[in-house]
């Protein structure tokens, strides 16, 4: 008895074609997990999964073409010219995806991000402060402050500036605040210096919680390749420096220095509100701009 066609194929084949893919989802999922077992007690977590996503890719593609080949007897080649696709992955892969793999396989090799590390990346459109949740082969995910999920293709991480706030373990924030005048200027120094020693998150009078978080993000491998041999606390004080006067009006900076940049929003809100109680129990004016 003949076999059965359907679409131009028998039915038998088909039926092979399917057991085929069925084996090979399941053999490459299975060989991604085999993979990182053996390769993350040896190396770190972002390597081995980028290297086990890749033998996961190659065993797929060994197996689909077992199937269009070998079972369905199909020239593949002359099956994706047929249906346009070849010419759309060849230029895909030697562009963007390529591209995106490689800078994968570099960020896991450079390693200038790290998973749950606080950064930036430059370029548009920005990104702000985000969280890092995932480095795959193709992509960096991050999660900012709004709890967006951000994709960055891996060549805009290597091709952009990406600042890393949790590598410096403490970080400035530059608050600039309007002056009527420059009268009082000392006293404005000094009540910038004490508000800031009232907020626990503010370097260097931190509370004590914080200090033990500050001490260990110190003794952190990352963290102290970037440090002076001697820290001085001194350094963290905060300042105030005048960077412009228009007639009576005086724009001053004010540098603070924190921990915790994911918290940047309330320590500046919290230490404005403060500071313009202060300013206004003092009689000290604000210039408007």
């Amino acid at each position: 008895m003949a076999d059965p066609i359907v679409l131009g194929l028998s039915v038998s084949a088909l039926v092979g074609f399917l057991l085929v893919v069925l084996a090979t989802l399941l053999l490459a999922k299975g060989s991604n997990i085999l993979t990182r077992r053996l390769l993350e007690s040896r190396i770190s977590h972002i390597p081995s999964k980028t290297i086990a996503r890749l033998v996961q890719y190659i065993v797929l593609a060994f197996g689909f073409y077992l199937g269009f080949w070998e079972v369905l007897g199909l020239d593949v080649a002359a099956l994706l010219a047929s249906l346009g696709i070849l010419g759309i992955g060849v230029a895909l892969a030697s562009q963007q995806v390529l591209m995106n793999a490689f800078s994968g396989i570099l960020i896991s090799i450079i390693k200038p991000v790290k998973m749950d590390e606080w950064i930036e990346v430059s370029g548009l459109p920005v990104t702000g402060i985000g969280r890092v949740k995932d480095i795959n082969l193709m992509n960096t995910v991050l999660k900012d402050l709004d709890g967006r999920i951000l994709y960055v293709p891996n060549s805009v991480m290597v091709n952009n500036k990406v600042i890393n706030y949790s590598r410096a373990g403490i970080v400035a924030i530059r608050i600039p605040v309007w002056l009527g005048s420059l009268k009082n200027f000392d006293r404005v120094k000094d009540i910038v210096l004490d508000v800031a020693d009232k907020n626990p998150l503010i370097m260097p009078h931190v509370g004590e919680e914080e200090k033990r978080k500050v001490n260990k993000t110190f003794e952190l491998k990352a963290v102290r390749r970037y440090l002076e041999k001697k820290l001085d606390p001194s350094h963290f004080a905060p300042t105030v420096i005048i960077k412009d006067v228009q007639g009576e009006k005086v724009l001053v900076e004010i540098k603070i220095w924190t921990r915790d940049i994911s918290k940047r929003d309330d320590i500046v809100t919290n230490y404005l509100d403060m500071l313009y109680a202060h300013f206004a129990d003092e009689g000290i004016e604000f210039g408007n701009v």
